[in-house]
């Protein structure tokens, strides 16, 4: 577990003035979110992937809206910093608890051995987005551009049934889109 990813976590999300974020950093605390990966084996499939990803989603959605003079630079501006934290901290919040550990045959200098690889053993059946905006408000309320960005954060992967309503979600709130393009940034370009 990276230390200073998960003091950076913590400062930031304490940051947030808001009835139970103290709750609900004793529940990320207790769980394995901290050493959870971000996935099975594409980004961030080690221990500690899921907090690094959570990371650098936010990084690339503040910069979004902080560098001035891009499009996204004006789109953001009346979208709060903690809004942005809250958005990109705990967008896979979903993923706590989903993983678990197996071992598998792996061929390593022509010999076979035994190495750990995760797996998805998911408890709570709820969807993706939808999941982490429920975890999340067991503890606080999110304003609505939250829940929609959390929400709708798989953008058109979340199925092409929900394309019309993403796009609907996306108009009505432009976070949505910012959320969504980070988390591509950050698993595809940056965790790549």
């Amino acid at each position: 577990m990276n230390k200073e990813n998960v003091e950076f976590f913590k400062a930031t999300l304490s940051s947030v003035v808001r009835d139970g974020i103290a709750d609900l950093l004793r529940f990320i605390e207790k769980s394995d979110f901290y050493t959870a990966p971000a996935s099975t084996r594409f980004h961030g499939a080690f221990e500690g992937g899921l907090l690094e990803h959570s990371i650098q989603v936010y990084n690339c959605l503040m910069k979004k809206k902080h560098i001035e003079g891009t499009v996204w630079h004006d789109v953001l501006s009346d979208v709060s910093d903690e809004s942005i934290a809250i958005s990109a901290l705990l967008h896979d919040l979903c993923k706590t608890y989903f993983y678990s550990v197996e071992m598998r045959n792996k061929k390593v200098d022509g010999s076979w051995i035994q190495v750990p690889s995760y797996r998805v053993e998911d408890k709570i059946p709820y969807g993706h987005g939808e999941k982490s905006v429920m975890m999340i408000e067991e503890y606080i309320k999110l304003t609505p551009v939250e829940r929609y960005a959390i929400r709708w954060h798989m953008g058109p992967y979340s199925g092409e049934r929900d394309w019309s309503t993403l796009a609907s979600a996306m108009d009505k709130y432009p976070l949505v889109m910012a959320l969504f393009e980070a988390d591509m940034e950050a698993s595809h370009l940056i965790e790549k």
